[in-house]
């Protein structure tokens, strides 16, 4: 019996129908059809009770059906550690860079040091996207801003958290002023990230404005740090941003930053995975590595 014969046999009592399982396996009918046969006459029993147009299984036939998905799922398993011990077991991690920049490549470059076989790989997506990327199963671990007010099924590890900061461009009227305060900000125009894609971000600014009072327009929203940045060197507005965005000064120099003297709630930066699903070694011995890297970050 080979577990190619286990295979079309689930494939068939699962579609309930020769004709449908050939189709989907991409086998002609009889050749499918011998398989089964095969099958029966090696375990010496009935399989499958055969009609003029439809087919069901026996009382063989449906402990046969139980017992060979748990097979095929053990020997899936055994082929996929196989392959992880050749190439290395993958660590998928989705990040922001301008909450996780700090301290992500230190944490990076000493867990490989413990952990050279593990395949560090980044996905630099919005928070909607690095969600949508953990309950995929596309990634297994993300470093960003939890929701304030929403229950989530991740678990949240806290690495650190930031203030906030006044971006915009060096000859902003605003730039006069070392210090801004929440009355500065009125009537500016505001360059926000998207709202779909940064929730978190958007309540959380827009939120600011409402229990201060104050009147701005949103100039425009932007799918990234990239888009935004074009967008303040542009003079198009100003934008609150994580004071670990760090994108005023060094090549940046056209913008700059100010501190307000009352800002918005503080931004937590943490690891998140999934609380539904089993977590992996060398998935808990990262977030570790990014514990130690963020505490040695702060100032």
């Amino acid at each position: 019996m080979e577990l190619r014969q286990l295979k079309h046999f689930v494939a068939v009592g699962e579609a309930g129908s020769i004709t449908a399982a050939a189709k989907a396996l991409r086998l002609t009918q009889p050749a499918l059809s011998r398989q089964i046969k095969a099958l029966e006459e090696e375990l010496e029993t009935v399989l499958l009770e055969r009609g003029a147009h439809s087919i069901s299984l026996t009382q063989a036939g449906e402990v046969l059906l139980v017992e060979a998905r748990k097979l095929l799922k053990v020997s899936e398993l055994m082929i996929e550690k196989v392959k992880t011990s050749a190439v290395g077991e993958p660590l998928r991690v989705g990040y922001a860079p301008s909450l996780a920049g700090e301290f992500l490549s230190l944490a990076i470059e000493r867990f490989t040091q413990f952990h050279p076989r593990v395949r560090v790989s980044l996905w630099d997506w919005s928070s909607s996207e690095m969600r949508a990327g953990l309950a995929g199963g596309k990634l297994d671990l993300i470093v960003a801003a939890p929701c304030q007010h929403i229950s989530e099924p991740i678990h949240w590890t806290p690495l650190r958290d930031y203030g906030w900061r006044v971006v915009m461009l060096a000859e902003h009227p605003l730039g006069q002023k070392s210090l801004l305060s929440a009355k500065d900000l009125a009537g500016q125009r505001l360059l926000l990230y998207d709202r779909e894609q940064y929730p978190d971000y958007w309540d959380r600014v827009t939120g600011f404005f409402r229990e201060h009072r104050l009147q701005a327009k949103v100039a425009g929203e932007f799918d990234g740090v990239s888009s935004l940045v074009a967008a303040l060197e542009g003079n198009l507005g100003i934008a609150l941003l994580a004071e670990s965005s760090q994108i005023d000064g060094g090549q940046r120099q056209r913008l700059i930053s100010r501190p307000l003297t009352v800002e918005p709630g503080r931004i937590q930066v943490a690891a998140g995975v999934p609380t539904q699903q089993s977590v992996g070694l060398h998935v808990l011995a990262f977030i570790e590595e990014l514990k130690k890297s963020a505490e040695e970050s702060q100032p």
